[in-house]
């Protein structure tokens, strides 16, 4: 059979969404036989039955919406408000780079679903199979990136020769002119304050995968990698990555206006991310918007830590923040 970019792009939306069915000690019971249109059981000969993201049963909250418990990232800068963890940069108080780290676990396999907010000028994400930095029993780490670059430089015709180094290569259509990946460093103020030194920040600096989110939805839904490679891709594709060649584009997901229907400007959009091996999928909205198949040794994680990452300026919120392991 000739696969086509529809087929390529059915069959790993397919096979994402039947991972959630796996897991392992949390599962549900299977569900009983169920017969009508269809012919199948369960629903699966319709296409299965929708995915319900207030379903949180066989889910682990990692966030009980009113503290910081089990989050660990710089008092300065992340609390809570509004039930959820909330951060603000601003050009008076800039934070830099920083990450708020969830500290019970390092998943490898998993489903991870929550809802981000952001003003504007906003550019962050959640980390995943991510490690510090500072810790020095990490036993796989990126390559030295010299240079940085490292392969990252997404499929032709993304404008993305360069964007390997860490993300700040060339400018995405309707991004800042001066902000990369980070969307601009917002309006200029009276008072500019100076962000927290390496120093400062080091012992929260993470390096891993991201599920990338911003404000103005230039690189919302896309797997970015802090240290490593950098953008990947824009969001709305399905990549292929192998040692020692050029990232390959499978199949287009949604153009940037589709994209753009999808997202809900300052307003809350729901996450999902599903790791499955050296798969990784990202919903926005009930949307596949990224498919990457890592199949390159020296930057592919099969596991590590959980967090939250910020930069540029204006407001951030992350709540209802849920894990089922697979």
């Amino acid at each position: 059979m000739k696969l086509t970019n529809r087929t390529i792009a059915s069959t790993a939306l397919a096979a994402a969404v039947l991972l959630m069915t796996v897991s392992r000690g949390d599962s549900q019971p299977p569900a009983p036989a169920v017969t009508g249109q269809g012919g199948g059981r369960g629903g699966f000969g319709r296409g299965g039955v929708p995915f319900d993201f207030a379903d949180n049963e066989g889910w682990q909250s990692l966030f009980d919406g009113q503290t910081m418990n089990g989050w660990d990232g710089d008092p300065r800068f992340w609390s809570v408000k509004d039930g959820a963890i909330y951060v603000n940069p601003t050009c008076e108080k800039p934070t830099g780079t920083i990450y708020a780290v969830w500290k019970n676990g390092a998943p490898a396999d998993f489903a991870l679903k929550y809802e981000l907010k952001g003003t504007v000028g906003i550019n962050g994400g959640m980390q995943f199979r991510s490690y510090m930095t500072a810790d020095s029993n990490v036993e796989f780490r990126y390559p030295p990136r010299a240079g940085r670059g490292g392969g990252g430089r997404g499929p032709a015709g993304q404008g993305a020769a360069g964007q390997g180094a860490g993300g700040r290569g060339a400018p995405v259509a309707g991004a800042a002119a001066a902000g990369g990946r980070g969307g601009g460093r917002g309006p200029a103020c009276a008072n500019p304050g100076t962000p927290p030194s390496a120093s400062e920040r080091a012992h929260w600096d993470m390096f891993g995968p991201q599920a990338d989110f911003d404000g103005n939805n230039n690189f919302s839904g896309m797997f970015y990698e802090q240290g490593g490679r950098g953008i990947i891709s824009l969001p709305g594709h399905v990549i292929l990555a192998e040692a020692g060649k050029p990232v390959v584009q499978l199949s287009t997901l949604a153009d940037k206006a589709t994209l753009d229907s999808w997202f809900k400007k300052e307003d809350y959009n729901q996450f999902l991310i599903v790791a499955k091996g050296n798969t990784t999928s990202i919903y926005m909205n009930g949307h596949l918007v990224t498919l990457f198949i890592d199949n390159d040794p020296n930057y592919f994680r099969a596991a590590g830590k959980i967090g939250l990452e910020v930069e540029a300026t204006g407001e951030q919120w992350a709540r209802n923040i849920w894990l089922k392991r697979l």
